[in-house]
């Protein structure tokens, strides 16, 4: 008979610890990334993630972001500064992607257009983000942000807080998307819902079983993707009309 400490390994198995939209992204990434690209890592933070990393052998990869700590940290090229008013010419990049970045963004639009500024025709933008239709970000963006501390302090423990911004979700539908893109001259080439599964209850084993068959739920029924945990979103630099 299976324990309840046994249970719960499996139930973070099946989630892969919660990595599942992070993996989906950098699988994409490699999958548009070739050599002599230029990339831009727009909010890159320290790659913690390992994101653009794997690329600076064969391509130049730069990093843009608002916290002067990084710039110590970063693997690559650096910029400090912000995605409304990004410090680079036009058509410099092949490629730009962000990760957990413009749910924190005040205006999305004044962004996507500097984006869609930077990137040469052709270009790709890749976005991963979290879905406000999914109970983790409708639950967080109703609380405050000294919860999402104290919240983050249980999770990960004190040394944290510096990391963790304000979120505003501005930019967290796909029809808000949509729109922005629309709005920056930037076409929507694909977009994909994914769920991290029920990452938020591990310490609290009843639930976090509860949740286990929700996530299931949505992760196979095609009709409520609209409630996954994350949007994966691919935009493009359209070519000019000849």
């Amino acid at each position: 008979m299976i324990g309840q400490a046994s249970r719960s390994a499996i139930m973070r198995d099946r989630w892969n610890g919660g990595e599942n939209a992070i993996d989906r992204y950098r699988e994409r990434i490699s999958q548009l990334v070739r050599p002599g690209m230029r990339i831009l890592h727009a909010g890159c933070g320290w790659d913690k993630r390992n994101v653009s990393r794997p690329y600076v052998d064969t391509c130049t990869v730069v990093g843009v972001d608002l916290d002067p700590r990084v710039a110590s940290r970063f693997h690559s090229e650096f910029h400090l500064g912000s995605l409304g008013a990004l410090p680079f010419d036009p058509e410099s990049f092949d490629l730009v992607f962000c990760e957990y970045v413009v749910e924190h963004l005040g205006d999305p639009l004044e962004a996507f257009r500097e984006i869609q500024r930077v990137l040469r025709p052709g270009g790709r933008v890749l976005v991963l983000t979290p879905n406000l239709y999914s109970y983790k970000a409708l639950g967080a963006a109703v609380t405050p942000q000294a919860f999402h501390v104290w919240v983050g302090r249980i999770r990960s423990g004190r040394g944290h807080e510096a990391d963790m911004y304000p979120t505003l979700y501005r930019c967290n539908t796909l029809h808000r998307i949509q729109r922005l893109a629309a709005a920056a001259g930037l076409d929507l080439t694909s977009a994909e819902f994914i769920t991290n599964g029920p990452t938020w209850f591990e310490k609290l084993p009843l639930i976090f079983g509860i949740f286990d068959r929700f996530h299931r739920v949505i992760g196979r029924t095609e009709v409520l993707r609209h409630l996954r945990c994350n949007i994966l979103v691919e935009m493009q630099q359209p070519h000019p009309a000849r």
